[in-house]
């Protein structure tokens, strides 16, 4: 009878993919990160040209902006070794301290995230602010982004793996 692998024993395989080892190193830790980053920053440049931009030019710049995001956190979460979201079964035990510190610094930047968010969200209902009815929508859907790639970036730009 074949044992077979859990999700997470081939998700850590195929994490630890061999091919990747070009892109584990800071430099290109760095350079996938503001990759992401940027692309964080023009999928909101581009929410925020809704007004003036014809529909197609939006939909089109956001499929091509999820595709390079998804390209570019898959390639992140692979130089990291996805130490922050593998399971700790398949962790060694140092990855699994790692994880533990990921965690934690995680936490510290989304909890300053998360304030920053509700402080937008607050002064949005302010009478002088006169935000578009589905600002608050954007906000919330950043803050969803962020949870989940705030862990991958503190990986790769502060714990070295």
């Amino acid at each position: 009878m074949t044992d077979k692998l859990s999700y997470q024993q081939r998700r850590a395989i195929r994490l630890d993919d061999p091919r990747m080892e070009g892109l584990r190193n800071p430099r290109a830790r760095r350079l996938l990160s503001a990759g992401l980053m940027g692309t964080l920053v023009l999928e909101l440049a581009l929410i925020l040209s809704v007004p003036v931009i014809p529909l197609v030019v939006f939909i089109g710049g956001m499929v091509v902006l999820m595709f390079a995001m998804v390209m570019l956190l898959g390639a992140l979460k692979g130089s990291t070794r996805g130490v922050e979201e593998l399971a700790p079964e398949v962790l060694d035990e140092r990855q699994a301290q790692l994880r533990g510190e990921i965690f934690a610094r995680s936490y510290a930047v989304l909890g300053v995230v998360a304030v920053l968010a509700c402080v937008v969200l607050a002064l949005m209902q302010q009478d002088w602010w006169e935000a578009p009815a589905y600002a608050p929508v954007i906000v919330a859907a950043f803050m969803v982004q962020l949870v989940v790639t705030i862990p991958t970036f503190v990986t790769a730009l502060r714990v070295r793996v």
